[in-house]
């Protein structure tokens, strides 16, 4: 997580594990299985606001997050306290796993959803046992995995810019994030356009809509050599 105006990266300095991110979780799932992803998580079932008990509203988006990613039988168990990252989750053998939430989401309960989407992704790969060398490379994995399922497009709204505050979630850059969403947009033919409540998330989308559609563009075998 980003705030309080620290600065935020742009562009795609990623994109490469991020292609192979999309890649992997095809081959680790099957084109069968990935094409049950069809709808992603609501902004009805994942809405909080001011009225709703903290504990038994963040419970509530985990259990929606759990169906959008194939998990019935997963427990999420959330709670808050002061720690220096966004969320943090124990994975273990299940079937409950217990996620931290970083205190400030108390007061910003937009994003829990975003946060929590992020966690539960965590289960669902350990579940696979679908990882990547390296902390950062497997983040990477994670979030683009996240956008990939249904429920990533909550991670790039969490990202706003407004003055000397700026908040960011996850490892992806906003048009990274972007470029997912086009990427899962174009393979299931539904639009997030509409779901976003920030301004530069969804001119980031965009951003990443273009980006995704130069692929189409790319000579398949441009960089190769004359055998192959």
């Amino acid at each position: 997580m980003t705030t309080g105006g620290s600065e935020i990266k742009h562009g795609y300095p990623h994109i490469d594990t991020v292609r192979s991110a999309v890649t992997a979780l095809f081959k680790r799932l099957s084109y069968d299985t990935v094409s049950t992803f069809s709808t992603s998580v609501l902004p009805v079932d994942v809405a909080f606001d001011d009225t709703e008990d903290l504990h038994l509203g963040a419970q509530r988006i985990a259990r929606a997050l759990v169906r959008q990613l194939h998990l019935p039988d997963a427990r999420m168990v959330v709670t808050f306290r002061e720690m220096e990252h966004a969320a943090n989750v124990e994975l273990t053998a299940g079937p409950e796993y217990f996620i931290d939430l970083n205190d400030r989401f108390r007061k910003h309960r937009k994003d829990i959803g975003a946060a929590l989407a992020h966690e539960v992704m965590h289960v669902y790969l350990h579940r696979l046992d679908l990882s990547f060398p390296g902390t950062r490379d497997n983040e990477i994995l994670t979030d683009t995995a996240t956008t990939y399922l249904g429920a990533g497009w909550l991670l790039l709204d969490a990202y706003r810019e407004h003055g000397p505050f700026s908040q960011k979630l996850g490892y992806l850059t906003p048009e990274e994030f972007g470029y997912v969403l086009a990427k899962r947009a174009e393979f299931f033919g539904e639009d997030p356009g509409p779901w976003f409540t920030s301004p530069q998330a969804y001119d980031a989308y965009t951003a990443g809509v273009a980006r995704a559609r130069q692929d189409a563009r790319r000579p398949p075998l441009a960089a190769a050599g004359w055998a192959a």
